[in-house]
């Protein structure tokens, strides 16, 4: 108990708190472990460079005093010498793995007093007054290679005291010239350690400040990517559960487009604040980037409970933001979730992967609501990847081929176009749907290829085609983002030989609210090549009403989902009146996608239909059925084909 009241009046409880004393370094209390971890990690190099120096040194010395010593101070400069040289050796790896100031002050404060007995042993012996300097050079070695400064003066006042003592023996003279370098070695040592542990220290506060910087997002202030991967791999070292939201704003861009990206940029800070305030203790919220957040929780207790807070989550972020000057933004929220297992030995990566699929889901079929991740989206999973993998190992060439369905004119009852579908049969998978391998290719970079090769093949069944029959085929959201991709798409059509207008490029609601501006540049070049375009899915997303003027479309698609509830609601015949008197106004071209009876394709002809599109007029054919279609068409429309 003695001996640790001694080390505790000269070790420093906290290194961040003497620090921001001694060198006004303002640490903030819940950096202050950090900081010390790191101070440590700055100073050790000095500790254990000053254990190997003293081990080498003594052990020269040891074995000169085995060559030169006898008698009595033969055993009186080996005692100190010999066991300085192996407690030194023994202290280096201690040092090396020391992780607190204490130990690294504990090792020392043991080479500092190995030093001095060394010293004090040689003036026994041999005393030599211009070697009591060495006591001064045990004072500044103590001060550059201690941690702290507190057990400066209690070393100081026994090595130089002892030296004063020595010298004084000598003679009052030998005194007066040793106070004078006791002085100097004092403020000297002191001097030296202070800048030292000013520069070293700020350095690790400097350094600190950049990480913590380095963690956190710029503008929201919240863990950013790096610090949301830190913690959640440390819970899964720890193997501890805990549940994983991942959150996507939907409606975001086009408050940002309306409103600039300061407007933009206070939605999201805004966004954060909610985020941050629902969760509270429970866990951490971390921006991963752009609109994309994702949550850290300690576990919920069951499912629904689970479904509950993200439910409450998904209505918070949905409520109004009143912005600066007034502006009021709506926007909501979708996010994916699930139970963190860690026994089943999965990364941060693949959790994170699985939570993005659910919100890939809710995106797609649940839009601004949360969706669990479950052994459904597991399997759908496994079946991605193995699709993934064959469309990268496959013969696309080979594989793929395109079939076309009519694009029918209820007016002169006759055949205006076809609609060129991608079809998929590999040999080990079969015949895959096009929504699979589609989203398969979009998300592994492969679509931009699939789509040349589809291109081609839809171009070369065209050159038989009477000159008034058109081609529609649909561009993919990566194709209208890459310039490179539009390129290539461009060249495709000029090198065709088929007279422009007959091509229509189809692309979907979702490009334009996610990359309008990428959208709009790839649009204008194919428009430039005198091709048309047509906004397919139309209604079944975010209205687009916004953006339709803005555009150069030629027609609109009205997507099925209103076509299969015509004969229900009347609510569907008045959205699809309302779509059609928009294309009328606006002098657009129509399509209505998925006419399957006669009945929705009269009830479609009253409200003002006049182009439709499904199997009522035809099932998609083989490129070599199409003119064969064509000469056997009748003024008579075609009836439902069987086992639709």
């Amino acid at each position: 108990m003695r001996s640790r009241s001694v080390f505790s009046a000269l070790l420093p409880p906290s290194t961040a708190g003497w620090l921001s004393r001694t060198f006004s370094i303002n640490v903030a209390p819940e950096d202050a472990v950090e900081f010390d971890r790191q101070s440590v990690k700055a100073i050790r190099p000095f500790v254990r460079a000053a254990s190997l120096c003293i081990m080498l040194y003594y052990a020269i010395v040891s074995a000169v005093n085995l060559v030169w010593e006898d008698g009595l101070s033969f055993w009186i400069l080996n005692v100190l010498s010999i066991p300085a040289t192996i407690i030194s050796a023994l202290l280096y790896p201690y040092i090396q793995k020391a992780d607190t100031a204490q130990k690294l002050q504990i090792a020392s404060l043991i080479l500092t007093m190995l030093m001095y007995a060394n010293a004090l042993g040689n003036q026994i012996v041999y005393y030599e007054a211009p070697s009591l300097v060495y006591f001064v050079l045990i004072l500044i070695v103590y001060a550059i290679m201690s941690p702290s400064l507190k057990g400066f003066v209690p070393c100081a006042l026994i090595s130089i005291g002892t030296m004063l003592v020595l010298a004084a023996q000598d003679s009052l003279n030998m005194l007066h010239q040793f106070l004078w370098i006791a002085l100097a070695g004092t403020i000297a040592s002191l001097a030296l350690a202070t800048t030292m542990r000013m520069n070293l220290l700020r350095t690790v506060h400097a350094r600190l400040i950049a990480e913590k910087m380095a963690q956190h997002d710029a503008l929201t202030g919240l863990p950013n990517r790096r610090q949301f991967f830190d913690e959640l791999n440390r819970r899964i070292r720890k193997k501890n559960p805990f549940d994983l939201v991942v959150i996507d704003l939907d409606g975001f861009k086009p408050v940002n487009d309306v409103y600039g990206h300061a407007t933009g940029d206070l939605l999201l800070i805004e966004v954060g604040q909610r985020l941050q305030h629902i969760c509270r203790e429970r866990g951490l919220v971390a921006r991963l980037g752009g609109d994309e957040f994702a949550l850290i929780l300690n576990p919920h207790d069951s499912d629904d409970s689970l479904h509950q807070f993200t439910s409450h989550l998904c209505d918070t972020l949905r409520e109004t933001y009143i912005l600066s000057g007034g502006i009021q933004a709506r926007i909501s929220a979708s996010a994916g979730y699930l139970h963190a297992d860690t026994s089943k030995g999965h990364s941060g990566s693949q959790l994170l992967e699985r939570a993005d699929y659910a919100l890939y889901y809710a995106k797609q079929n649940l839009r601004g609501a949360p969706v669990l991740f479950t052994e459904r989206h597991e399997a759908e999973m496994r079946d991605f990847s193995l699709i993934d993998q064959t469309l990268r190992a496959c013969d696309l060439e080979a594989e793929l081929y395109v079939v076309f369905q009519p694009q029918y004119d209820l007016v002169r009852q006759k055949t205006i176009g076809f609609e060129a579908l991608a079809r998929w049969q590999n040999p080990k998978l079969g015949e895959v749907s096009p929504d699979v391998f589609i989203r398969a290719a979009e998300r592994s970079g492969l679509i931009s290829d699939i789509t040349q090769r589809l291109l081609h093949k839809a171009f070369a069944a065209v050159q038989d085609w009477p000159e008034d029959v058109s081609i529609s085929f649909n561009l993919s959201t990566r194709d209208l983002r890459s310039a490179r991709s539009i390129t290539r798409i461009c060249q495709a059509v000029t090198q065709s030989g088929i007279t422009p207008r007959r091509i229509e490029f189809e692309i979907t609601e979702t490009v334009m609210l996610t990359d309008f501006e990428p959208a709009l540049e790839a649009v204008n070049r194919l428009k430039a090549l005198g091709v048309r375009i047509a906004l397919d899915d139309f209604g079944s997303g975010y209205s687009s009403l916004g953006y339709i003027h803005q555009l150069p479309v030629d027609k609109i698609k009205i997507d099925r989902t209103f076509v299969t509830q015509l004969l229900k609601h009347d609510s569907a015949r008045k959205i699809v009146r309302a779509i059609l008197s928009l294309c009328s106004t606006l002098g657009l071209t129509h399509v209505v996608e998925g006419v399957e009876s006669e009945a929705e394709c009269e009830l479609l002809r009253k409200n003002g239909a006049r182009f439709i599109q499904g199997y009522l007029i035809a099932r998609p054919m083989a490129s070599d059925q199409v003119l064969g279609y064509l000469r056997t068409e009748g003024i008579q429309m075609p009836q439902l084909a069987d086992g639709r």
